[in-house]
């Protein structure tokens, strides 16, 4: 016994610091055990329970976790093959110590990153937490307004302080520093895993279970960061399904026919659209409000049992309403896009922040050839997103928050000012319009129903720092908005257009949850709209030219929105996409996308809470899906969204 002891101890000293990258190993393994627990169970109420389910959420959680934790443990590796001749046996103990620290701040830093990251968005970490590291200010002033960071931080620190501690005793008392143990064996525990994990699909827990909950906890955090910044870009032909290319042209210039329609060449889907009716000669103002984040949850009219906007219940009244719209996305870009542009979501980012996205065939053209001035107002700083740079190259003026003085604001977040103050400088901006004799297409992007959910005090009941209470001012924001433009004397020739960017939250338990898609959409004009409501299933990307036609408006165009009121009911369609998933709602079927070129379909058996059932594509809608979404990335590439 003491031979075998004696046996085991020299073998700890020999290869003691391979004792301590395993040490590390495992305090990565564990970390992350613990916080995708910690996770699981903030959101008890909408993961499967299944036992086999559960299993395999953190069986291969904990695969996942081990292919990462080993580039984790690389710099540990390479700083132990430092030859000794170069620093003291002393130096290079601090140095590990160090080092160790530093990696382990990492790591609890990324756990609790990761457990805020899924209360706020219900996923793991995705192309958002890409975007809010490209843009670090805005991100860094967002925690710092949103969560006790004088908490939190030292907290990490002891945290990792305590992991480190923990590690070192991996190491015996005594052992030779200079002993390196056999480079073989560093090389099987640590070089070899990294090339297996840096192979390892990030994609593998996709499918794993029905529920997407599910399947987004068994990921690990920092590994679907690091895949989401390399795949922020999908090239659709390299990815998604595809057809002949000369076909889904025909088939979508088909789609695109209308009484009103005709097209101006034989491939394109450049063409004249034809409006007329009693506004046509008026040329009234419009203001479309592009609202952060007003779920049609949240509104009464639309069918939720929350209280949460009584102004805008109240103003639904004396509105035309559609019922049943829905966002193409989850992000504001992708909204401003579906608008500004009416296209289908392509995959990856939005079209606002990728290169060639000038001189774009959009809303704002429309109005152009009808003799309107177009603003983008923004309460925040519009170079986030590239939302300046894009309304910029397609012809609107930028009206952001370096255009409000200082004097007039008053309450402010990272996002921008509070919306009151936002809607002070529409109002200016329509007033300098009417002097100069020109009608106004205002584009306005909201910024208070979004975190940290901080509004001006006395406004409203709601608590600040809540999601309600952020909602309740942005109605009561509209609400004075509306109020104030009634004393203006443009006011009765003006449309006001309120819409939804997106849904506050689009997690649930399916890849797309139709349900989180849908958003409310008003428009309100005394005098010039009568009021009512469609409940026509209608996608956020036909509400450019719908509005255009119920404003008696023509102009050519190559969008691929459509009017509703200028084709069938068995046309209507909406699209919902995640920026990977694709998806085409028709009827009470959902065709799906993916970009494994899979296509498949569901059976929506209830709107309001996503419940689906399996179904062999339908052969006329899966070409449909297609044809959309292939000829939208086409026209895209090839440049044939342009006016020029």
């Amino acid at each position: 016994m003491v031979q075998w002891k004696k046996c085991l101890a020299r073998l700890h000293e020999e290869h003691a610091f391979v004792c301590y990258l395993l040490a590390m190993l495992a305090s990565w393994c564990v970390v992350h055990s613990v916080t995708r627990l910690a996770m699981f169970l903030s959101s008890a109420g909408v993961v499967s329970w299944q036992i086999g389910d559960v299993a395999k959420v953190f069986g291969l959680g904990a695969l996942y976790d081990a292919s990462a934790g080993v580039f984790f443990c690389l710099p540990v590796a390479l700083y132990l093959l430092v030859p000794q001749h170069f620093v003291s046996a002393r130096v290079h103990r601090v140095g590990l110590a160090a080092l160790s620290f530093v990696l382990d701040a990492f790591l609890v830093f990324c756990a609790v990153a990761l457990y805020l990251y899924w209360q706020e968005f219900h996923t793991n970490f995705n192309f958002i937490a890409v975007d809010y590291l490209i843009y670090t200010q805005e991100m860094i002033q967002q925690v710092m307004q949103s969560f006790p960071m004088g908490v939190i931080l030292p907290a990490i620190a002891a945290a990792a302080a305590a992991l480190a501690a923990l590690q070192w005793r991996a190491l015996p008392e005594r052992f030779d520093w200079s002993a390196r143990g056999s480079l073989a064996l560093l090389a099987s525990v640590v070089l070899l895993p990294c090339l297996v994990g840096f192979a390892a699909s990030t994609e593998g827990h996709a499918h794993l279970t029905e529920n997407r909950y599910n399947n987004e906890l068994a990921g690990n955090g920092p590994q679907e960061f690091v895949h989401a910044f390399f795949a922020n870009e999908l090239d659709y032909p390299s990815f998604y399904r595809t057809a002949d290319g000369a076909a889904m042209r025909a088939e979508l210039r088909q789609m695109l026919a209308a009484p009103n329609v005709t097209f101006l060449d034989d491939e394109t889907t450049l063409r004249a659209v034809k409006n007329e009716n009693a506004l046509t000669a008026k040329r009234p103002n419009v203001v479309v409000i592009t609202v952060e984040s007003l779920s049609a949850s949240f509104c009464g009219a639309f069918g939720a049992e929350k209280d949460w906007t009584p102004y805008l219940d109240e103003l639904a009244k004396d509105s035309y309403c559609f019922t049943n719209m829905y966002a193409t996305g989850t992000r504001t870009v992708r909204g401003l896009e579906a608008i500004t542009l009416a296209v289908p979501p392509t995959p990856g980012q939005s079209i606002l922040r990728r290169a060639g996205n000038e001189n774009m065939s959009s809303l704002g053209d429309a109005f152009r050839q009808n003799g309107y001035a177009r603003d983008f107002l923004y309460g925040g700083y519009g170079y986030f997103d590239n939302m300046n740079g894009f309304y910029e190259a397609n012809g609107y003026a930028i009206k952001d928050r370096t255009s409000i003085p200082d004097s007039e604001i008053i309450q402010e977040t990272v996002w921008g000012v509070a919306d009151e103050t936002l809607f002070t400088q529409v109002i200016r901006s329509i007033d300098a319009h009417a002097a100069a004799g020109e009608p106004a297409f205002e584009m306005v992007m909201t910024t208070s129903n979004h975190r940290p959910f901080t509004f001006p005090e006395g406004r409203v009941a709601g608590e600040q720092g809540t999601r309600e209470g952020a909602v309740r001012y942005t109605d009561w924001a509209i609400h004075d908005f509306l109020e104030r433009a009634k004393t203006q004397p443009w006011f009765a020739d003006t449309v006001f257009v309120i819409v939804a960017d997106h849904q506050a939250g689009v997690a649930g338990k399916t890849a797309l949850p139709v349900d989180k898609y849908h958003i409310p959409c008003f428009v309100y004009a005394p005098g010039l709209i009568a009021p009512g409501a469609t409940d026509r299933l209608v996608s956020q990307m036909d509400l450019g030219p719908t509005l255009l036609g119920m404003l008696g408006l023509s102009y050519e165009t190559r969008w691929l929105g459509r009017d509703l009121f200028q084709t069938s009911e068995a046309q209507d369609r909406a699209f919902i996409s995640t920026y990977q998933n694709l998806g085409l709602v028709k009827g009470d079927d959902l065709v799906v996308l993916t970009p494994d070129a899979n296509v498949s379909a569901e059976k929506i058996i209830d709107f309001t809470n996503s419940t689906y059932e399996k179904e062999t594509v339908p052969a006329a809608l899966g070409q449909e899906a297609v044809s959309w979404y292939q000829e939208a990335s086409d026209l895209y590439k090839s440049g044939l969204l342009k006016t020029q």
